[in-house]
C-alpha cells in the first residue's frame, strides 16, 4: 500500500496496540506512550503512521498467555515478558501469589484479574500510571489499592476483582525508578511514603 494512503480506524487501532504493548513492556515511558497516541490519532496517511512505530517490534513473539494461577499449600509468581489476554484466573487456598504485570504484554486494552480464595495472599504489582482499581469482597481480609494513582489517558488498564475469606490482596503501583527493586522492597518502600517523595528526593 501506498504511504500516501488515508488512514482508517483500524489502522490506528492497530498502531495503538502496538505502542500499548510497547509502554506495558517499558520500551516507552507512559508521557512517551501518550504522545504517540495523540500523534496517531493526528496522523493522516500510512506513511506518517508508520514513523510512529518504526523503532517498536511489529511482531513479539508469541507466548501462551498466563490465564491461570494456582496457589494451594505453597506460592506461584509470575513475572517478566507474560503475555495476558482479557482474564487471569487466581485461585488461592493456604498459598500466595505474585503477579508481576510491569513488562506483561497484554493483547487487549483491559485485564481483568479474578481472584478467589481462602487463606492466603495475593500481590499484583503494576507501572503507576496504569489506569489500575480494585473491586473486592474480602470477608476477614483485605483488598487495597497501594501507591500512587498516576494513570494516564489510554494507558493499559488492569481490574483486580475478588471474592475472598481470610486472603490479603494487594494491588502495589509501582513507580518506573523502582524497576532493579525486588518486590520486597518495593512493598516496603510503598508502605513508608518512598513513593510520596519528590524524584531525586
Amino acid at each position: 500500500m501506498s504511504e500516501w494512503m488515508r488512514v482508517s480506524d483500524l489502522d490506528r487501532e492497530v498502531r495503538i496496540a502496538v505502542l500499548r504493548e510497547a509502554a506495558a513492556g517499558g520500551r516507552l515511558t507512559m508521557e512517551e506512550f501518550g504522545e504517540r497516541v495523540a500523534a496517531v490519532h493526528q496522523a493522516r496517511t500510512l506513511g506518517e503512521l508508520a514513523q510512529l512505530t518504526q523503532d517498536l517490534p511489529e511482531k513479539p513473539s508469541p507466548r501462551r498467555p498466563t490465564r491461570w494461577l494456582v496457589a494451594a499449600l505453597g506460592s506461584t509468581e509470575r513475572a517478566g515478558q507474560l503475555t495476558v489476554g482479557r482474564w487471569v484466573f487466581c485461585l488461592v487456598a493456604l498459598g500466595n501469589i505474585d503477579l508481576d504485570l510491569r513488562r506483561a504484554r497484554l493483547t487487549g486494552p483491559t485485564v481483568t484479574i479474578l481472584v478467589l480464595g481462602v487463606l492466603g495472599s495475593v500481590d499484583v504489582y503494576v507501572q503507576e500510571e496504569f489506569d489500575a482499581e480494585v473491586r473486592a469482597l474480602a470477608i476477614l481480609g483485605h483488598a487495597n489499592p497501594n501507591g500512587n494513582d498516576l494513570a494516564q489517558p489510554g494507558s493499559p488498564r488492569v481490574r483486580l476483582v475478588s471474592v475472598s475469606a481470610l486472603v490479603g490482596i494487594d494491588l502495589w503501583r509501582v513507580p518506573a525508578s523502582w524497576g532493579q527493586r525486588s518486590w520486597r522492597k518495593i512493598i516496603g518502600a510503598i508502605r513508608h511514603g518512598e513513593h510520596l517523595l519528590p524524584p531525586g528526593d
